[in-house]
């Protein structure tokens, strides 16, 4: 929603801009683009590919050209987000010198382009790549660069999401921002002929910690031709090429082992597979205390005479840890270690999900400096610069692939488990070097109560452990019936948090399941009003905030779980509005220990001293007094002070009402044979059963506005995001939500009206636009009497005991307003009671299908509610 429409909605009342509201889209006419731009980084830190003597890099971030349409075309600097769904073009050109281009072969690098990208050289096409947040590496075939200036680049990219088809799925509420474009850095990679495209590799330290050894299976490719006089193929041929490992420490570069060299028998265009290993005695240990580093050279050369020519080099930061589960806990070299995490998003006011180095680092300082141990990359792989910075600082990571709050029927397709299985290598492969990599995740929050996700899960794991034996987790919030949760090393779940006793049974008993298996909290936390510092008997205070943490960290600490995570480092922004906070940005989700623009709330200080076991500092109580909605009994005095008025003064509505009453045959034929019922009286009933069901429903919506499970419910009904932009604001607003609720259900009568004259011309029966009118407003007289419930409804359902009362009332007198709108159509027809409850049923049926199947064919509705209903029962 733009500002401006937002500033209409503070200004305006809903009644008025709500067809507006109805009328636009969630998408952007224009994307706002938020810019990054930088330089992709030089050095030994550079993400995936550290700068080596024999590889350089033609870094295409800056300045490109886009168009939405390939007709008009605009300027951006990339990296960068669009907040935007939909296609978009790239196009930019660069230079390739003729030193270059005699001598090297090269590969297009992307780190992430969200979500499907096509990738075009010169026009030639290069390849396709489907997953906005795992590294793209495309060979460039031999001829398609040119010499000089003219070279050209063009990325087609999509970032249109399906509820069926796509991973991620179209998000929910609490996931995140689907920004489109060429999120992070970009660059051509210029190799030699003779080049290492890929290094899988597994470092461990044996048991006394004496000993560490790095084992590594590399991937060789080679364009030597015979003839050729570059300098690489001239010196491949000179001798023999041998691929060799040495170790070095990170910062001071001392060499301190180096492997056997292994013979390469070079196949032109060919995959060359190679192995080595080597060990180093008395290695310095990785850990978050004391986080020491090395940085292995993968090396390909040749023996020229007494002389070793470097032929090319790959590096890796490497470091040697030993983690091991003992009686249901994490050992890190040996000691017993309590994972103190938090919940990273890569997300910022400024650079959207593009953000920089520097904003990278000073996140990972930020938490460092805070106390925590350990990070989860929550949703999808980070940018790998952050977790080069976890290594370098000492943070155990937890990443995983999108596939968030998918169902059942999903998750057992055998598309989405091959995008998933193809994710899930691109993301180990990419980081397993890393030292700070404590698990793989294969997702979170999807239906692990149905049989048929065990399949996607067994799948994952197998996957995962093929390519690197680290642990793998998923993360649960089915507590009851989870049927996945003993097929993954480590037992991650997410707890409801509303209060502490009842958090820390469920949290036991999820332990007492999974005595073998070390137990991760992996996410807990509150949300937050900003700005609030009213002292915490204000729930939406910072400072309850603060208190939430220290209370529900104490009982973690007695159940002594592996390790917790806090959600979050900082706000984010997700893809759908949130109803539970009222803080006017609903796709903000404020639940971090920072704002957005990181600055610190009171909770930050006080996780701090819990983390560091240091005093904590007593937080204000302050005075909060809840306040009244007054609306709800405003607008109930209303209705029953007008119906009682003119009930009690104007003798013919009083006639009317209660022959409509008592007997409605009687009335619907007087009304059809000699239009017995005044307009101003139709239409006071109708304005009064429209305001009615108006305050009722805001009645229900007020009552669960804080309920995350009732707004997640509403997300999967209300599909449309501006519509729930709308229902959001009408449910915080009950004064101007009421009146907008009892304008669409005002609306309701004529529509019912048009259905009933259209129909009319199956029994041949004339039907005049009043009849059907007055047919459907009388009909319906029963609601008024539930003007008082609604009145205070949202209070009754605060008290189990009326709950079940309260909605079989509404259901009652629903279906007797609807026996008795179906009775005047049967006596307007004039045709038989059952010949109109059986055509009005099948048209509700018809009706109700045809919304069954778009939601179904468009959102996989069924495929949700299922799901909801596993989470319902978890839940209970």
């Amino acid at each position: 929603m733009t500002k401006k429409v937002q500033k209409s909605l503070k200004s305006s009342p809903r009644i008025l801009v709500v067809f507006t509201l109805l009328l636009t889209t969630s998408s952007f006419a224009q994307p706002r683009i938020y810019e990054n731009g930088q330089r992709t980084l030089r050095g030994s830190d550079a993400a995936i590919h550290p700068d080596t003597p024999t590889r350089s890099k033609i870094d295409l971030s800056g300045t490109w050209s886009y168009s939405l349409d390939n007709a008009s075309w605009d300027d951006v600097k990339v990296p960068s987000s669009f907040d935007y769904q939909g296609r978009v073009t790239f196009v930019r050109r660069f230079t390739v010198t003729e030193g270059m281009l005699s001598t090297c072969s090269f590969k297009i690098v992307a780190l992430g382009i969200n979500h499907d990208a096509e990738i075009y050289l010169n026009d030639v096409f290069i390849g396709k790549h489907v997953g906005g947040y795992t590294t793209i590496e495309f060979e460039i075939p031999d001829n398609t660069l040119q010499l000089g200036a003219e070279n050209a680049v063009k990325i087609i990219v999509n970032n249109t999401l399906s509820a069926r088809s796509t991973l991620p799925l179209r998000k929910q509420i609490w996931g995140w921002r689907n920004y489109g474009g060429i999120l992070r850095d970009l660059y051509i990679l210029a190799v030699p002929k003779l080049w290492i495209d890929e290094l899988r590799l597994q470092s461990g330290v044996d048991e006394a910690l004496a000993q560490g050894t790095v084992n590594v299976t590399a991937t060789l490719n080679s364009k030597v031709l015979e003839g050729s006089d570059d300098s690489v193929s001239v010196r491949v041929r000179s001798g023999q090429p041998m691929f060799v490992l040495e170790l070095a420490e990170k910062y001071s570069g001392a060499i301190v082992a180096q492997s056997s060299p292994q013979p390469v028998n070079v196949l032109v265009n060919r995959d060359i597979e190679v192995q080595a290993s080597l060990a180093v005695n008395a290695p310095k240990l990785w850990s978050p205390e004391n986080p020491e580093l090395y940085l292995l050279k993968a090396k390909v050369v040749v023996q020229e005479g007494k002389q070793t020519k470097l032929v090319d080099e790959l590096d890796r930061p490497i470091g040697f840890t030993r983690v091991e589960v003992k009686n249901a806990l994490f050992h890190v070299n040996g000691k017993g270690m309590v994972m103190n995490g938090v919940l990273w998003h890569e997300d910022s006011p400024t650079y959207g999900a593009s953000l920089t180095y520097e904003q990278m680092e000073k996140d990972i300082v930020l938490i460092k400096m805070m106390g925590a141990n350990s990070i989860r990359f929550v949703f999808h792989p980070p940018h790998p610069y952050v977790l080069d910075l976890c290594s370098r600082y000492g943070l155990f990571a937890l990443i995983e692939i999108p596939a968030f709050n998918v169902p059942a029927e999903i998750l057992d397709q055998e598309s989405f488990q091959v995008l998933a299985e193809t994710m899930l290598n691109e993301m180990v492969r990419r980081d397993q070097s890393q030292p700070s990599i404590l698990a793989w995740g294969i997702g979170d929050e999807f239906d692990s109560a149905d049989p048929r996700s065990r399949g996607y899960v067994e799948r994952m794991v197998a996957a995962s452990k093929k390519l690197d034996p680290r642990p793998v987790f998923f993360g649960s919030h089915i507590l009851t019936d989870n049927v996945c949760s003993n097929l993954v090393d480590i037992a991650a779940v997410s707890l409801p948090t509303g209060d502490v006793k009842s958090f820390k049974a469920l949290l036991m008993e999820w332990k007492k399941k999974h005595p073998d298996r070390p137990v991760l909290l992996l996410r807990y936390g509150k949300d937050v009003e900003p700005n609030n510092r009213n002292g915490y008997s204000d729930p939406m205070s910072q400072e309850a905030q603060a208190r939430f943490f220290e209370k529900f960290y104490a009982a973690i600490k007695e159940a002594k779980i592996a390790g917790s995570f806090i959600a979050s480092f900082a706000d984010w922004r997700g893809d759908r509005p949130i109803m539970t906070v009222n803080i006017g940005e609903p796709y903000v989700y404020p639940m971090g220990l920072v704002s957005r623009n990181r600055e610190k709330r009171a909770s930050y200080d006080h996780v701090k001293s819990l983390y560091n076991s240091e005093k904590i500092t007593a937080l204000p109580i302050g005075r909060f007094r809840s306040t009244f909605p007054v609306a709800h009994i405003a607008y109930g005095f209303l209705i029953i002070f007008v119906v009682a008025y003119v009930y009690h003064y104007n003798r013919r509505f009083n006639e009317t009402f209660k022959r409509s009453l008592i007997r409605p045959y009687n009335f619907f034929a007087d009304l059809r044979d000699v239009h017995s019922v005044s307009v101003p009286q139709t239409i006071i009933l109708s304005i009064a059963a429209s305001m009615t069901m108006g305050l009722m429903l805001s009645g229900i919506l007020y009552h669960y506005r804080t309920n995350p499970f009732a707004d997640y419910i509403l997300t999967q009904l209300v599909v449309w995001d501006t519509l729930k932009e709308w229902l959001i604001a009408a449910v915080w607003n009950p004064f101007q939500g009421i009146a907008a609720f009892s304008l669409l259900f005002l609306l309701w009568y004529p529509i019912t009206a048009g259905c009933i004259k259209l129909f009319s011309v199956l029994v041949k029966v004339r039907i005049f636009w009043y009849h059907a009118f007055a047919v459907a407003i009388w009909g319906s007289l029963p609601i008024v009497f539930l003007s008082p419930l609604g009145m205070a409804l949202f209070k009754l359902l605060e008290t189990d005991f009326y709950v079940i009362p309260a909605f079989a009332l509404m259901l009652f007198v629903f279906a007797w307003s609807l026996v008795r709108v179906l009775k005047g159509v049967s006596v307007l027809y004039d045709v038989s009671p059952a010949r109109a409850f059986l055509g009005g049923l099948g048209f509700t049926v018809l009706v109700l299908g045809g919304i069954l199947i778009y939601f179904e064919s468009a959102y996989a509705i069924i495929a949700y509610f299922e799901f909801i209903l596993h989470i319902a029962r978890s839940l209970t």
